[in-house]
């Protein structure tokens, strides 16, 4: 619940972290190896249960401002994610070495699905995103043609 106090401008989709990489194939990969296509919709989210939150489980419109939103949203989500399964370490200072493994275990096998979930996402999104602004910019300079002519 921390990350909903963050302010949403500190999840940039081009930081270290979020930025889409090459071998990811524009997000691809995880649809060719874990087939998140078929079992991404069935998972829990949060916002189901807290509705003041921004869903992230269908698109809702295709404004470029949501769009943003959205992608902006899928690093909130990964990075809370990411922070569940690291603060999972801090349990090996006060457990044995095997209940260690076994809640850094949990941590992954329960947060990964979901790191894959955005990370498949959000380059999708800012596909459309992109195509939204080539659109409109194709449009600016059809508009400015057109005025130019008529000058």
């Amino acid at each position: 619940m921390i990350s909903i106090k963050l302010p949403i401008s500190i999840f940039h989709y081009d930081s270290w972290l979020f930025r889409v990489r090459s071998w990811e194939k524009n997000g691809q990969i995880y649809q060719w190896y874990f087939g998140v296509k078929k079992w991404k919709n069935q998972l829990p989210e949060l916002s189901n249960f807290l509705s003041f939150l921004f869903s992230k489980k269908q698109m809702m419109q295709y404004s470029p401002d949501y769009l943003v939103r959205f992608a902006l949203e899928t690093c909130r989500a990964e990075l809370v994610h990411w922070c569940i399964i690291f603060s999972s370490l801090i349990f090996s200072v006060w457990s044995s070495i095997g209940m260690s493994i076994l809640m850094i275990f949990i941590a992954a096998v329960l947060n990964l699905p979901y790191i894959v979930i955005q990370r498949y996402n959000r380059p999708r999104i800012l596909n459309l995103l992109a195509n939204k602004k080539t659109n409109i910019e194709r449009k600016v300079i059809n508009d400015l043609e057109t005025l130019h002519r008529d000058i």
